[in-house]
């Protein structure tokens, strides 16, 4: 099985029946199912959408929470304690990229209509804070807005909206978004994630793939949140992502 498809970044339950079989053996598919568990807890393949699978050893997905991003995220879950908020950088995606992005971008997306709200707090916020005062803070900035008002070495807090079913997880008591998130993100033209745009976006999803094989189903259920779910297949299929 490995020398087969371990240069696969994906294969089908119908590809890997062949090696779960025995020459001449007539199985159930409950059997399979028995034996596709067993082979997915000991580690030897890891699914990556539905019905889909991998060899690759992978990593999880953890990017680094500065003291920025925490002191941003700790003022607004202290003063808007049941509003859903994420934060998250977009400096993050320079892990999988070749040419590194000089951004200083903390991005806020907080739950519809609270928006307007968390902007006032962290207007607030960073008239009392000495660490965090030289941010800009932009609400719901375009990227004609960003080019006008952002340098690549000027600090910055973004705020927009976290839309709903988004994927994000929890990492050391902060909550950011998954990476399935970000890729559609950045396939959406997300305006904080311009950098990474055109070229660079082929070799972001490639190494992204390579590293942490994102799950299929997720980006695909949020790219249909964003209208996006079809230009999503036919990326994928174009980049040879999946399958």
């Amino acid at each position: 099985m490995n020398s087969i498809l371990r240069d696969r970044d994906s294969f089908t339950t119908e590809e890997l029946k062949p090696f779960l079989i025995l020459p001449g053996e007539e199985i159930s598919p409950v059997t399979i199912r028995t034996r596709l568990n067993a082979l997915k807890r000991s580690g030897i393949i890891t699914p990556v959408g539905r019905g889909l699978y991998t060899l690759k050893k992978l990593h999880n997905y953890t990017p680094e929470i500065d003291k920025s991003l925490r002191e941003v995220y700790l003022v607004l879950r202290k003063q808007l304690p049941l509003t859903r908020i994420c934060v998250w950088k977009p400096s993050w995606l320079n892990e999988f990229a070749l040419h590194i992005a000089s951004i200083q971008i903390i991005v806020v997306e907080a739950q519809r209509e609270a928006e307007r709200a968390v902007f006032e707090v962290l207007q607030e916020a960073l008239k009392k804070n000495s660490s965090l005062t030289e941010n800009l803070l932009l609400l719901n900035p375009s990227t004609e807005d960003i080019d006008l008002y952002v340098s690549g070495q000027s600090p910055a807090i973004f705020v927009g909206r976290l839309i709903t079913e988004a994927p994000i997880m929890e990492s050391d008591g902060i909550v950011i978004p998954r990476l399935e998130k970000m890729l559609v993100d950045l396939f959406s033209r997300e305006p904080a994630l311009e950098p990474f745009g055109d070229a660079e976006m082929d070799r972001v999803f490639r190494n992204a793939f390579d590293t942490y094989a994102p799950n299929a189903d997720t980006i695909l259920r949020y790219a249909a949140r964003r209208g996006k779910r079809q230009e999503m297949i036919e990326y994928l299929t174009s980049q040879k992502l999946t399958g």
